[in-house]
């Protein structure tokens, strides 16, 4: 019996992303990012409020050399090990499940940066879809803090 995965297909600029739906831990439409100033990493672009909290969003456009399309709708919430994190894209296209033998290895070829924040590739739809490493995006925006509580 075959396996599958699920992953969010997303848009950044005119291509399309996933990330494993694991690592998502919300998509939050027409949010309001706050500039900090003297931040610690070049790849934040602000903090926006959560519910009782306060996340770091980090500019994926920059960090993969991407001109947006649009204004950017959608900011979606990683979470790793109860760490969050939060980055802007365009829309969020549909949840997929996809079987093992449709998910593939980042060819060679293709310069570091793809193969640094590209965990594998997957077929959808008869496209090839980059999936994208959570886990490489917090190590390399620096932010492995858990969400700053207000207080109450």
């Amino acid at each position: 019996m075959e396996q599958e995965e699920r992953f969010m297909i997303i848009k950044i600029g005119r291509e399309h992303y996933g990330i494993k739906i694991n690592d998502v831990k919300e998509v939050v439409p027409n949010t309001e990012i706050t500039n900090v100033p003297d931040k610690q990493s070049d790849y934040i672009c602000g903090i926006m409020k959560y519910r009782y909290g306060c996340i770091s969003v980090f500019d994926i456009y920059k960090l993969f050399n991407i001109e947006p399309v649009s204004v950017s709708k959608m900011v979606i919430i990683l979470t790793i090990d109860e760490k969050m994190l939060a980055f802007s894209a365009e829309s969020v296209d549909c949840v997929v499940n996809v079987s093992s033998k449709n998910i593939y290895d980042i060819p060679s070829i293709f310069n570091n940066t793809s193969q640094r924040y590209m965990q594998n590739v997957i077929v959808s739809d008869n496209n090839l879809v980059p999936i994208i490493d959570t886990v490489r995006l917090f190590e390399k925006v620096g932010v492995w803090e858990e969400t700053e509580l207000f207080p109450q």
